[in-house]
């Protein structure tokens, strides 16, 4: 139970051995309104000569009237000061103690019932950040920007102010979580977060609408003043190098925006569909553009039907992939040659190394398209080289940490010439991952088991391989006896051990 106070007038502090339950006395108004107490005791007397004081602070605890016998007993004053119960000293020590722990009792309970609420009203702030919040970016999410876009309307119509929104999208955003993977792409979705809200106003709102789209609400903002901060939100975030770990890109957004009154909008659905048309609009621009929607016509082009056969639809997409492949073809070639002018080694044995890639993918029973992208990763894997130093790359003792760091770039290097690439967009995760290590040690992210390609880990065997039998700046070549020890050795730790197998396999066929 709860500590008691008895609060007495001077000179008339009760007999502690005659009072029936322990507690703390005092002759001080200030000791009252302290926290420490569950029960305050007032004696009469104490009460009386205190009328002008503020006592409201008694009606908040759990407090009791002393009274010195019966005939002296007020209960209007006990009802107006809110005291809980009263009882008189000459009562009976029994009657005192029933009050008085009846009293405890309740502050507890009162106590408890408070923590209760305290824990409910946590859990459903807690819960309220779920429904309204984004797990990912801390920023709020599509149910609290359709919510806050409506009460911002009708107060923009109540009061004649001026309400902006602002769309921004992310270009070739799938492109980029197919090519590096979720946790670079969260990484990523997480820094253009803080770059928006690093340029936005300390009245503006930040929304995650999507996973590659965020909605901005600008209150008070003029139509000047929405394109100056449209381009200046489009230029911080274009003129971003994003880094993680050895990963080093450049992102581009799109960016519509409307502004009420100027804009017919008078709903949050108003504002979705014409934040979706503008920016609609600057991704037909070729994306990495603003559009401001007043200020642009965003009706859809409408295109005359042509009449096309199956038959004739057929020829002209076999005529596309012919061309396409062609075209593909000589890319590959021409970048084989780039590397080979720089790195001899690396040039002249990717044959081999993506002939062992493709009989591995096609043990693996793998669809046509999926055995030609890791084909094209095992020609193309150390095509990040043509931007290292020939130093480097031709250095016969061993590389300083600086060097190190600079060769560990060249996957990044790669897959950032690959990826506007139409045709060799498969090819880049086994480009990409083609470093990291079946234990996680590798790089350029760590990656570890399942988590690197499949893609990858073929290619890591085959060129690891073709690495061991070859001649290098730094040593001669290991015999393929030797060679495949090493791989065997290896599995586990630094290769996926089912590829390791299938490759053993394979090695005796090609040989």
């Amino acid at each position: 139970m709860g500590k008691v106070l008895y609060c007495h007038s001077k000179g008339k502090k009760p007999d502690k051995k005659n009072f029936p339950i322990p507690c703390f006395f005092t002759s001080s108004i200030a000791k009252a309104r302290q926290k420490d107490y569950s029960v305050i005791i007032c004696d009469y007397s104490f009460i009386k000569k205190r009328r002008k004081a503020d006592l409201s602070f008694l009606k908040e605890k759990i407090s009791l009237l002393s009274f010195e016998d019966e005939q002296a007993i007020d209960l209007g004053l006990t009802k107006k000061l809110g005291f809980f119960d009263f009882f008189s000293l000459n009562g009976g020590k029994a009657n005192i103690l029933f009050k008085v722990k009846r009293a405890q009792l309740v502050a507890e309970l009162k106590k408890q019932n408070l923590s209760l609420e305290n824990k409910i009203s946590q859990k459903n702030f807690h819960s309220e950040k779920l429904i309204l919040i984004d797990s990912l970016t801390g920023c709020h999410n599509w149910r609290y920007f359709y919510e806050e876009a409506k009460r911002q309307l009708v107060r923009s119509k109540r009061y004649s102010e001026k309400v902006s929104f602002i769309g921004i999208d992310i270009d070739h955003f799938r492109r980029i979580n197919e090519i590096y993977g979720i946790k670079v792409a969260d990484k990523l979705i997480k820094k253009i977060v803080k770059l928006i809200s690093k340029n936005l106003r300390k009245e503006d709102t930040l929304s995650r609408w999507r996973d590659d789209e965020f909605f901005v609400i600008a209150p008070h903002l003029n139509k000047k003043d929405l394109i100056d901060i449209t381009h200046r939100l489009q230029k911080a975030i274009s003129t971003y190098r994003f880094k993680y770990k050895n990963v080093n890109l450049r992102v581009q957004v799109s960016i519509g925006a409307v502004n009420f009154p100027e804009d017919s909008i008078f709903s949050s659905k108003d504002v979705v569909l014409a934040l979706g048309r503008a920016i609609a609009q600057a991704k037909r621009k070729g994306g990495n553009a603003v559009v401001i929607s007043s200020k642009h016509q965003l009706k859809p082009a409408i295109k005359k039907k042509e009449r096309v056969t199956i038959k004739e639809m057929r020829k002209k997409v076999e005529k596309l992939n012919i061309l396409l492949n062609k075209d593909v073809l000589d890319i590959i070639y021409g970048f084989a040659r780039a590397v080979e002018a720089k790195d001899a080694y690396t040039g002249s044995h990717v044959e081999y190394t993506a002939e062992i890639a493709k009989n591995i993918a096609k043990e693996l029973s793998l669809p046509a398209n999926e055995i030609k992208d890791i084909e094209r990763a095992a020609v193309l894997h150390d095509l990040g080289k043509v931007g290292i130093d020939e130093k480097i790359l031709s250095k016969k003792g061993a590389l300083t940490d600086k060097e190190r760091e600079i060769i560990k770039t060249h996957p990044s290097i790669a897959s950032e010439i690959l990826k506007d690439i139409y045709g060799l967009r498969g090819a880049i995760p086994g480009v990409l991952y083609h470093h990291e290590r079946f234990d996680g040690k590798g790089y350029p992210l760590g990656l570890k088991g399942d988590e690197i390609p499949l893609a990858a880990r073929i290619v890591a065997v085959a060129d690891v391989f073709q690495a061991l039998i070859s001649d290098r700046p730094y040593r001669k070549a290991y015999s393929k006896e030797k060679a495949i020890k090493i791989i065997k050795e290896e599995s586990g730790s630094h290769f996926d051990p089912k590829i390791v197998k299938i490759f053993l396999k394979v090695i005796q066929k090609i040989d």
